[in-house]
């Protein structure tokens, strides 16, 4: 792990430079040399790449002191953002579009995680019970899957994964439930499935629950599905300090790339998941940059399932790196 203060002369320098180009409302450096930043994240191995650019000193080196913050759902998330309560924050795709196609000032600054193309690396499945008479995709049809929370990412890619092999969707019913609550309500019968991301699929694995399918790589494989969003506001009172956050996320999501070992780790440090337990479970992809191009091909299955009214204006949707 990087010391803090082997950082710190370059960091009061670049926050010296925050200060001078955020903007009157902007926030302040503190007595450090650094610019506080509140990031909002879920307790989900997605955060893993986030905890490590804290750790790694990336976001220091940028002049930015960042405290993550942990919401239980993106849905808490957005609205933290839009009033600049956490300036930065972490939303599925689908929340966020929604929230723009509600008029909420959103814009995207970085991607966070990204779809594998390996169904066996999927981060992503559906389960039934081992006795079920549900054996394979078409089964599904008409069934009760639990996700936890509805008209929106679960349920957009279990219906274009099963539309994609051919099922006929229009009579599923999903029922909303915390992750955590599904195994339960499977056993009890309360649901026909449940749809379980990591650590939970690797839960689900573990108590002999039998996959149907994996319904992320099965809808949008190689497609970013997970984002780290502003509020338009923000971006332009303190365009510095969004650059800044994009430059050290880059550093991030590579550094977790390469050292898929350490975003175990800081999960299990940081969210105290059980090590034996996180070190079953699938890791989505950590892109650099920001990926428009999977934001344009959700929003345009989110119109088509019902979800946003529009696909929105993508010349204003996003905070481009660079300028």
């Amino acid at each position: 792990m990087r010391a803090r203060h082997t950082t710190l002369a370059l960091a009061a320098t670049t926050a010296l430079l925050l200060a001078a180009c955020g903007g009157g409302d902007g926030l302040e450096a503190g007595e450090d040399g650094l610019t506080p930043l509140t990031v909002m994240q879920i307790p989900t191995m997605d955060a893993g790449p986030l905890h490590l650019g804290v750790q790694e000193g990336f976001f220091e080196e940028e002049g930015l002191d960042v405290e993550v913050r942990i919401a239980e759902a993106g849905s808490a998330i957005v609205p933290s953002v839009v009033n600049q309560e956490s300036p930065i924050g972490y939303a599925n795709a689908v929340s966020d579009l929604q929230a723009i196609d509600q008029g909420l000032d959103v814009k995207f600054v970085a991607n966070c995680c990204a779809v594998a193309a390996d169904p066996e690396g999927d981060t992503s499945r559906i389960f039934v019970l081992p006795d079920s008479p549900i054996t394979d995709a078409a089964g599904l049809a008409g069934a009760n899957i639990a996700v936890n929370s509805v008209n929106n990412l679960g349920d957009l890619t279990i219906k274009v994964a099963l539309e994609n092999n051919g099922v006929d969707t229009s009579a599923i019913e999903f029922t909303p439930m915390n992750y955590s609550d599904m195994p339960a309500a499977l056993e009890r019968g309360d649901v026909d499935a449940i749809w379980s991301v990591e650590p939970h699929r690797a839960i689900s694995e573990s108590r002999g629950f039998t996959p149907i399918i994996s319904n992320f790589v099965e809808s949008f494989p190689d497609t970013t599905i997970g984002y780290y969003i502003t509020s338009g506001a923000f971006a332009e009172e303190n365009p510095e300090i969004v650059a800044a956050f994009q430059r050290a996320m880059d550093r991030a999501n590579e550094f977790a790339t390469e050292n898929p070992d350490r975003v175990r780790e800081t999960i299990v440090e940081n969210l105290q998941i059980d090590v034996e337990l996180v070190d079953e479970t699938n890791l989505h992809v950590f892109a650099p940059g920001l990926d428009e191009e999977s934001v344009r091909v959700i929003a345009a299955a989110a119109v088509e399932h019902g979800m946003i009214s529009e696909e929105p204006n993508y010349e204003e949707i996003f905070i481009r790196p660079g300028e």
